[in-house]
């Protein structure tokens, strides 16, 4: 192969990046064949509860980094914008850019970010210049009101130009977003009132340009981890605004927020949560639709005959064992054959082939402490996932926000090991532990 189409093809694999619905290599994974290889189609599912409701819905939806969450949701954007169905105006927040996600955050943060996004994608609706609109608009009096409530604000290091700069400067000045957060707190109520308020305006104003409703899909919510640090204390702030049905976030617009998926185990309720691609069933037997939706991904992004000049005379049977070990993880399977598109000598030999295995083992036995073996070789055995107890619940959760455990639907839903973790000789052995029949003591006797 020549180094171009060899290049070509491995930024074809680059796997963190989130694929717009029309892209040649997104697959509509639940569109895919006759059985739904994720339990249900889940665009089809979000896309009718806010296509059907007269109120204003509250959705929270959550899925492992990497399983295509961010896609469909641009796909359920899509879907939603289309003017012989629902004809929504979709607002798509993406909180990488709106937040700093590696520290806590609050109700105002996630409320001003959600419209300072609402109010830009109403003016260019309008063909109005965001940039001098917004500058006059609900950003500039709410900095104003906020100047006349603490009259240090505006000054010094507390300025910034102009209100409508509001959400940039909060997400890159922890002083300033420290001080907004204590004013609004002391007046959260008018501060959420006012805000319902301008949404209000906002959906007429998207109404008078003929489209049905406005809807809000706040992404990236779900990667609020904060560092080795913070992670507690991040993973809490985001608890403290979801828990208790989250009142203070429920708008008089459709709105969708994703979560971390460590507040499922956290006794929240009725959140959808994306899972992985079923490539066996529960019992273990394999799941032929999830593997023929898999390698339809691997041909999305690499075509047959180039796919046989990277992996050789065995391309079939080593394409298998890759899907294999990525446990129906989206992600997982791109990166996989990015590594393998990253080799000097292609086709593979043997050697090169087994050593991108091994060095996602190595990977995760990076990320699985000691401490949890005899608890991953419990979620193995029971295709379960449940915290020990509150002081178990911090690596509980570590381990499912770094896909050591995957989540699958087989008509209920189920986990079981990234295909990496259960080879980690520690968890191996407690697994063994468990599947070891009990001593009767008075046989040892």
């Amino acid at each position: 192969m020549d180094f171009a189409t060899q290049r070509k093809y491995y930024n074809r694999c680059h796997f963190l990046e989130s694929l717009a619905p029309n892209d040649e290599r997104n697959l509509d994974i639940d569109g895919y064949g006759a059985e739904k290889v994720r339990g249900i189609n889940w665009v089809e599912r979000l896309g009718r509860r806010i296509e059907m409701s007269d109120p204003a819905v509250f959705i929270l939806f959550t899925g492992l980094p990497g399983s295509g969450k961010s896609t469909e949701l641009r796909r359920l954007s899509e879907r939603l914008a289309d003017p012989d169905c629902a004809n929504f105006l979709p607002v798509l927040v993406d909180g990488e850019k709106m937040l700093d996600l590696t520290n806590p955050v609050d109700i105002p943060d996630v409320i001003a970010a959600i419209l300072f996004a609402v109010e830009e994608a109403v003016l260019k609706a309008e063909g109005q210049d965001t940039d001098k609109a917004m500058g006059e608009g609900y950003f500039q009096r709410l900095w104003n009101w906020l100047c006349r409530t603490d009259l240090d604000l505006g000054k010094g290091e507390l300025t910034i130009p102009g209100g409508a700069k509001l959400v940039a400067e909060m997400r890159t000045r922890p002083s300033l977003r420290s001080r907004v957060r204590s004013i609004i707190s002391s007046h959260l109520s008018s501060f959420l009132s006012e805000a319902r308020n301008e949404l209000v305006l906002l959906e007429d104003r998207a109404r008078q340009l003929g489209r049905s409703r406005l809807v809000v899909i706040f992404d990236s919510l779900e990667k609020l981890r904060g560092t080795s640090g913070n992670w507690e204390e991040v993973l809490a702030s985001a608890e403290r605004i979801f828990a208790g049905g989250a009142p203070h976030l429920h708008l008089p617009v459709h709105v969708l927020y994703t979560i971390p998926t460590a507040l499922v185990s956290r006794r929240f309720e009725d959140v959808s949560f994306l899972p992985m691609i079923k490539l066996a069933n529960f019992d273990g037997s394999p799941f032929a639709p999830g593997v023929a939706a898999a390698r339809e991904l691997v041909r999305r992004r690499i075509p047959d005959d180039v796919l046989a000049e990277v992996l050789g005379p065995d391309c079939e049977v080593r394409i298998a064992e890759v899907i294999r070990w990525s446990g129906g993880y989206p992600r997982e399977i791109v990166r996989l054959l990015q590594s393998a598109l990253a080799n000097s000598h292609l086709p593979l030999s043997e050697p090169d082939f087994q050593r991108i295995f091994n060095e996602l083992k190595d990977a995760y036995r990076m990320i699985v402490t000691a401490d949890a073996f005899e608890w991953l070789a419990l979620v193995a055995k029971e295709r379960n996932y449940t915290a020990l107890n509150e002081g178990h619940r911090q690596i509980a959760d570590q381990m499912l926000l770094n896909n050591a455990v995957l989540r699958y639907v087989n008509g209920e839903s189920w986990f079981n090991l990234h295909p990496a973790v259960a080879e980690i000789p520690g968890v191996k052995t407690a697994l063994a532990a468990l599947a070891a029949p009990a001593v009767d003591p008075d046989v040892q006797q």
